[in-house]
């Protein structure tokens, strides 16, 4: 500190007579670079000194506060043994047994006999074996879907009892509509419905209406009416069709679109 003061009065001793020469036009600070480079200097010094000497008063009071609170090696000894003490009281306490009342006692032995069946049977009881052949192999599943090729006329007579009101249900709900019309002559994408009945014996020979309209429906590129484009049709219809769909949409096909051509 006493440093500091000492180089900034002789600095300004020095700038003192400078300052008063250049009032009267005698001198100026301009006039000597090495006193002006050496007044920065100092100044510069100065600040460097005193933000030094700052921080130093600032470190030695964090110390004494630092010294002064935090508590000593004997105190910290002492706080964990205090705390061995109090792990080692609560470790050396009996635990408290589980007590049932005889109230809670009939509804706990069934809890426990319940859980011992149960993990028994778990573990001896097998399920029963799959039904199967003489040989004691599973049976293959049943093929599900349609049939696509065959004889229809037997295929269409194993089918059961269609209902009609169902079939035009499926009509709207499988997306025929959006490519078949039920007017006369209207024309979407494919044939329209009208007379659908009457006009499907016409086409194949030793087809009647209902294997007519069957095969169109599951392999609809088996015969492509003249003027429409084959391969539109989708496909699926054998495997997304049950028997029973089926019945339903020749049943409703038969009342409501059997008009004569």
């Amino acid at each position: 500190m006493a440093l500091a003061l000492a180089t900034l009065a002789l600095l300004i001793a020095l700038a003192v007579p400078q300052v008063a020469l250049a009032q009267t036009g005698s001198s100026s600070l301009l006039d000597n670079p090495a006193l002006l480079v050496a007044i920065v200097v100092g100044i510069v010094l100065v600040l460097v000194i005193g933000v030094g000497i700052v921080m130093a008063v600032v470190s030695r009071v964090g110390t004494r506060f630092l010294v002064d609170n935090v508590p000593s090696d004997d105190k910290m000894a002492a706080f964990d043994k205090q705390q061995d003490a109090a792990l080692a009281a609560e470790r050396s306490q009996p635990r408290k047994p589980i007590k049932i009342s005889p109230a809670a006692e009939p509804f706990a032995i069934a809890l426990g006999g319940f859980l011992v069946v149960f993990i028994l049977a778990s573990l001896f009881v097998t399920p029963p074996p799959e039904k199967g052949n003489a040989a004691g192999t599973p049976s293959p599943a049943a093929p599900s879907g349609l049939p696509t090729t065959g004889d229809f006329t037997k295929i269409v007579a194993a089918l059961p009892k269609g209902n009609p009101d169902n079939g035009a249900k499926l009509f709207m709900s499988m997306g025929c509509s959006g490519c078949h019309g039920q007017q006369k002559d209207q024309r979407i994408v494919g044939p329209s419905f009208y007379g659908l009945w009457g006009r499907a014996a016409t086409r194949k020979p030793g087809y009647g209406s209902a294997e007519y309209i069957y095969e169109s429906i599951v392999n609809p590129n088996a015969y492509v009416v003249q003027g429409f484009q084959g391969g539109i049709m989708p496909q699926t219809f054998s495997k997304q069709l049950s028997p029973q769909d089926m019945a339903d949409i020749l049943a409703w096909i038969h009342r409501d679109h059997n008009e004569p051509q």
